[in-house]
């Protein structure tokens, strides 16, 4: 069974997807294309562990504006590394990952070649959106409130952002499997998921409850099996 595959009689929305990373950043402005950069990053694990979370030196003046948002000075970040000299471990980190991001839109344009690396980058805020009615774009501390985040750290800064866009969609993942067990009599292929590791990698998958199932990793490629 490749990772593209899905077992027979399941919607596709249930494909071994590995549990992802999120990722945040400050930044000196809004458009890379104008010159603005990157002046904070963090990435964090679906544990809540921070995997990278440090200052970016953006090769340019911190403009007051900026600063007043996110608190991030010009003397902050004198002698940090730059993005450039960050990409190699950011690559090796998102390589072959989902990355999760609040407003990927405005993130992804600041990393070159826009996260390309990873699996795939999802948009939490367009998700977040989407399932809580539509209609105009929910701020992050918007959506953090409706779904009873804890905040630690600062709002507007890179690792306080991430943890808060990890609750986020942890309870939208959460409201996707709570509605995924509610009877179904439209659609008998909805079927409730949980969640297994890798024996190769360690990498957590999610994959339906209560099948005999040979799962290949889509990290590893490993296949394995497993009784969900």
């Amino acid at each position: 069974m490749t990772r593209r595959s899905t077992p027979k009689g399941y919607p596709s929305i249930f494909n071994f997807s590995p549990m992802p990373l999120f990722l945040d950043t400050e930044t000196t402005g809004l458009s890379p294309a104008s010159g603005d950069a990157v002046v904070e990053i963090a990435i964090v694990d679906s544990g809540g562990r921070a995997v990278l979370n440090t200052l970016v030196d953006p090769g340019r003046n911190i403009p007051w504006q900026a600063t007043n948002v996110h608190g991030i000075t010009n003397d902050m970040v004198r002698g940090r590394p730059t993005l450039s000299q960050l990409m190699p471990q950011i690559h090796q980190i998102i390589s072959k990952e989902v990355v999760v991001i609040y407003n990927s839109s405005f993130d992804a344009p600041f990393f070159p070649g826009r996260l390309k690396e990873a699996l795939s980058v999802e948009c939490a805020m367009r998700r977040f959106t989407q399932e809580t009615g539509g209609g105009r774009w929910k701020k992050l501390d918007i959506a953090a409130q409706k779904v009873g985040h804890r905040w630690t750290g600062n709002a507007h800064r890179a690792l306080a952002d991430a943890l808060a866009c990890r609750s986020v969609w942890e309870w939208l993942e959460t409201s996707t499997r709570r509605d995924s067990t509610k009877p179904n009599t439209t659609n008998s292929s909805t079927v409730a998921t949980t969640t297994v590791r890798c024996a190769n990698c360690s990498t957590m998958l999610r994959v339906p409850i209560g099948k005999l199932l040979d799962i290949t990793c889509p990290k590893c490629r490993q296949t394995f099996r497993r009784q969900t």
